[in-house]
């Protein structure tokens, strides 16, 4: 059975996350990559079988799950705004998505120094089979296989998931969601 990232046991604790920056990569950025013939290779940390990890919408560990993907989705777009990957925009032919509906691309600094973290990287947030899901990802001149390293994927994991857990406050009535 899965195991919440929250207890995991070689996951990073709420002060080192603290340490983290979390910025979009910008659109127009993706494009020119891609047309630059450059590959997004990317390591779904939901996936891997060696982490067996999870984020689940719940206030804390164990306790029921209150949120869902769509909850998700509205703290990050009040946060950051559209997902930014362009096949991912409101209004595309949605055709071909099958687990993903939704996914941006962070960059991930360090505003401190962490042990066993680089200065930055990047990762994918997404829906994941009805869950969050959260890839580690790198920019390659070919299509080929990654494998993020496992304390960077664990801190990817818990960073997303505290992201995404913690309400926003809503605009239009002052509230909480």
């Amino acid at each position: 059975m899965p195991t919440d990232v929250r207890t995991h046991p070689d996951a990073p604790d709420l002060e080192k996350l603290q340490n983290l920056v979390l910025e979009p990569i910008p659109q127009e950025e993706i494009r020119r990559r891609r047309e630059n013939g450059e590959v997004l290779a990317e390591d779904v940390v939901n996936d891997r079988e060696d982490l067996d990890v999870r984020a689940p919408m719940s206030d804390g560990p164990g306790e029921p799950v209150e949120g869902d993907v769509g909850t998700a989705l509205y703290r990050l777009v009040q946060l950051f705004g559209t997902p930014t990957f362009p096949e991912y925009m409101a209004g595309e032919d949605i055709s071909d998505r099958r687990e993903t509906t939704y996914k941006y691309l962070f960059r991930v600094e360090l505003d401190d120094d962490v042990e066993d973290l680089p200065d930055e990287w990047l990762i994918t947030v997404g829906d994941w089979k009805v869950e969050v899901g959260v890839g580690v990802c790198e920019w390659r001149d070919e299509k080929s296989e990654f494998t993020a390293d496992p304390q960077v994927a664990l801190t990817s994991m818990a960073l997303a998931q505290n992201v995404t857990t913690e309400p926003v406050q809503c605009e239009f009535k002052d509230i909480w969601y």
